[in-house]
């Protein structure tokens, strides 16, 4: 047995304060502790970071939170953190943000860091997602002009997943808007030795 690509072990903890129940995720048991305080810290202050945006200073914001994992293999952790704030209004509020994190070592990975330098990963990926919102018709809030960057990601499997944030390309009433590419349609792009080439087993 390969020891170095066992899953990693989670507990859940707690974040309670009046108004605001959030669970989130903490990694233990790692080979590499300063790995391990790496990813709690990126953990707890991205679940922080993701509260502080839905409170509202004017009024009463009601939070709750919880987590999902995606990933958890091949020296690999990908999970997702997602909060809702109630404020007493029409719409309460709800983010999703993702962490991509090599367990290894701790980092963080960013979308860019997936593909060779120059290959122009954002044209490719936006031509496939405007494809796949053609075919579900999606609602749209405008034209779609393409992916970010630093667009929202995760990995499952192997299927790298876009999404985007409410009201970021459509509207409210189409939820968070997914879009899952399998990563053999962009292996002439990836980094090789890198995160997708490793879900892939190559």
């Amino acid at each position: 047995m390969d020891f170095r690509y066992l899953p990693v072990m989670i507990q859940t903890h707690r974040y309670y304060i009046p108004t605001t129940d959030i669970l989130y995720p903490m990694v233990y048991g790692l080979r590499n502790p300063v790995a391990q305080e790496k990813i709690n810290f990126e953990i707890y202050r991205l679940m922080l970071k993701i509260a502080s945006e839905l409170r509202q200073p004017d009024r009463i914001t009601y939070i709750t939170g919880s987590y999902e994992l995606k990933a958890n293999q091949r020296d690999f952790l990908s999970l997702t953190l997602g909060q809702l704030g109630n404020f007493g209004g029409a719409h309460p509020m709800t983010i999703i943000k993702a962490l991509n994190m090599d367990v290894s070592t701790g980092r963080v990975y960013e979308l860019k860091d997936l593909f060779k330098p120059g290959s122009n990963y954002v044209k490719r990926i936006s031509e496939i997602v405007d494809g796949q919102i053609k075919e579900r018709d999606i609602p749209l809030l405008e034209e779609f002009k393409g992916i970010w960057p630093d667009q929202d990601f995760y990995i499952v499997d192997n299927n790298l997943i876009i999404f985007f944030q409410l009201y970021e390309i459509s509207p409210y009433v189409a939820g968070f808007p997914y879009f899952s590419i399998p990563i053999y349609k962009l292996q002439d792009i990836i980094v090789e030795d890198g995160i997708l080439s490793r879900m892939m087993g190559i």
